[in-house]
């Protein structure tokens, strides 16, 4: 059987979303090739152990590939996008940079301590497909004893006043309303969770996609890959504190962190 977004093969749909993704970011290379580490990745990097290798996977025009290397971590950044590759190369010539797609990671397995898809990369993949095999490879490259972090856009923020929610709800039923009036087209609305957003890094650059995930969304991915009872999905704060499992407060923030964390040999 074959899956299907709004009547498009999962496969064609990827693919559209991939092409205006790759627009999307090219255009916001002058932001997030100088643009610098936020406090919490400062803080990422801070508790760790000098030595300790670390993957930045999505990592665009090379904001915290750059940040860190200029630290002194050790730390390779990969990316599927060219433009983006070459604003990082440019901004931080010393930096470490290899092309390749989050869902098919060009690296050996167990070769990073620390495992990093951070600022939404995640939210990027088009398909379910898509996410998992990212999740997989994530694992995968991962070596024993170390960690995966995934920061992901959350479906259920509400943003001041609940704004955020209900402009991205009046958005799917805008959307479900148009194809309803335009069937003959064959034209189908993005999935519920799905959006197209403006850019706000650079004028210029092309709208975005991303698909918002939720908690739950993610325990049954985590699960699909076998990786379940690694997994605790929780919010900025419970990072860098004892993880523990989401309880319903979590569901609001803007974001959510997905850690897994792989057992030693």
């Amino acid at each position: 059987m074959t899956t299907t977004h709004g009547g498009v093969a999962e496969t064609d749909y990827g693919a559209m979303i991939r092409a205006l993704n790759q627009v999307h970011y090219a255009g916001e290379t002058s932001f997030y090739a100088t643009a610098p580490l936020r406090p919490c990745e400062e803080k990422l990097y801070q508790r760790l152990d000098i030595g300790t290798r670390i993957l930045d996977v999505g990592c665009g025009a090379g904001r915290v590939t750059n940040g860190i290397t200029r630290l002194g971590g050790r730390i390779v950044g990969v990316d599927i996008n060219d433009a983006a590759l070459s604003a990082a190369r440019a901004a931080c010539p010393t930096g470490t940079f290899v092309h390749g797609s989050m869902n098919a990671l060009p690296l050996p397995a167990d070769s990073f301590d620390q495992v990093w898809c951070l600022r939404f990369s995640f939210n990027a993949l088009a398909t379910e497909a898509e996410r998992l095999e990212s999740l997989s490879e994530l694992w995968r490259v991962c070596s024993p004893g170390g960690t995966v972090l995934v920061e992901a856009f959350n479906w259920h923020y509400a943003g001041r006043f609940g704004l955020v929610r209900l402009a991205n709800i009046l958005d799917m039923a805008a959307r479900t309303a148009r194809w309803h009036g335009q069937r003959r087209t064959g034209s189908r609305p993005l999935p519920g969770r799905d959006i197209i957003y403006l850019a706000n890094k650079a004028s210029s650059a092309a709208p975005g996609y991303a698909h918002l995930t939720t908690v739950h969304e993610l325990n049954l991915l985590t699960a699909a890959c076998g990786i379940r009872k690694h997994a605790i999905v929780t919010s900025e704060d419970g990072v860098f504190l004892t993880p523990s499992p989401s309880v319903r407060t979590n569901h609001r923030r803007y974001s959510m962190w997905l850690v897994l964390r792989k057992p030693p040999e």
